[in-house]
């Protein structure tokens, strides 16, 4: 919020555009290189490419920033050769991140595929934002895309991200706070594998105990299963009975 805040606010201070505009990216990048390597050590196995790209990217920003201080009356050509990279940077970075909620989706059962979806479409639409207001985006489209357009399309964005994270919190959490543990056999559900989450109490399953055990039984925590079950059993019986009244009638009574 911090980074969006400095990268944004940048146009009404055009004599330190420089400082504003690496500071923010500095924030987002750094911030992004810890939020990665949690997601990567408690989620997937792919040997820690987002927090490796993560790092990289901020190095590279930090040159810019330190560039920004120290000399400030650098061409504008060279402030536009230096500004470059760094937003290619952040958005790869969001491309990663996009990368992580859907292996996160995937994973997790008893998450809602939309919720993600939603989460997704807003990275993007920020990582569209983003192109819009930054080079090359700037001097390729319209005015009134780069001034009006682009603004809407950030708000939305990050409105469907912060959707996103509010609907998946619990889930997220608990992926930072603790081992995976099968509620069944008590075993480590290893990183990689899916899980399933109770979606009324967040209890945790592996899949194989959830497909043998829960399906059948019920969350062994809150019991709701059980009792959603039972009451389709019941409508389905009460339906039957009803059918059958309808449908043998007495064959000795006579009908007038």
């Amino acid at each position: 919020s911090i980074a969006s805040f400095l990268t944004q606010t940048v146009v009404f201070f055009p004599d330190m555009f420089s400082q504003f505009y690496f500071s923010g990216l500095f924030l987002a990048s750094f911030s992004a290189a810890i939020y990665f390597y949690y997601w990567e050590k408690n989620l997937t196995t792919i040997k820690r490419i987002p927090t490796i790209f993560a790092g990289i990217s901020t190095v590279v920003i930090i040159i810019g920033l330190i560039t920004s201080i120290f000399f400030p009356d650098l061409p504008k050509f060279l402030w536009d050769f230096l500004s470059l990279p760094p937003v290619l940077l952040v958005i790869f970075s969001f491309i990663l991140y996009i990368y992580l909620i859907y292996v996160f989706s995937k994973n997790v059962k008893g998450v809602s595929p939309k919720i993600s979806i939603v989460w997704m479409g807003g990275m993007m639409l920020s990582m569209i934002a983003l192109f819009f207001e930054n080079l090359p985006g700037v001097k390729i489209l319209p005015t009134f895309v780069v001034f009006y357009v682009s603004p809407l399309i950030f708000i939305s964005g990050n409105t469907m991200v912060f959707y996103g994270i509010t609907k998946l919190f619990p889930h997220i959490s608990s992926f930072y706070s603790q081992t995976q543990r099968c509620a069944v056999h008590r075993g480590i559900i290893e990183k990689g594998n899916p899980l399933h989450y109770c979606p009324f109490c967040g209890i945790v399953y592996c899949e194989a105990c959830f497909n043998q055990v829960i399906v059948t039984d019920g969350c062994w925590n809150c019991r709701k299963g059980v009792e959603l079950e039972n009451e389709k059993k019941q409508i389905i019986v009460e339906g039957l009975d009803l059918d059958k009244t309808q449908k043998f009638k007495d064959p000795n009574k006579k009908v007038v």
